[in-house]
């Protein structure tokens, strides 16, 4: 679940609101003027994200190699590689 709320409503309720996004796995907008400033996550949300970065960015030298190699027909099919 994904709420905005003022930041004025979140220093209120700020413990309630760690704990809603800890046990929900959710996110929580601050806003400021109507606008959104700042956000809470829970901390295994926010790994969750590190890490699909951090794998992308790693894999994409890969990723376009292996593209390169399909358009010039250079791949082998899963049945001719079981077939070896």
């Amino acid at each position: 679940m994904k709420q905005a709320i003022p930041v004025t409503q979140a220093r209120r309720d700020l413990l309630r609101l760690v704990d809603e996004v800890d046990a929900a796995y959710s996110r929580v907008d601050l806003t400021k003027n109507g606008k959104i400033r700042a956000s809470i996550v829970s901390t295994q949300y926010l790994d969750s994200l590190e890490e699909t970065i951090f794998t992308l960015q790693n894999s994409l030298k890969d990723i376009r190699y292996a593209e390169g190699e399909v358009k010039k027909g250079e791949y082998t099919t899963l049945k001719d590689y079981l077939k070896e």
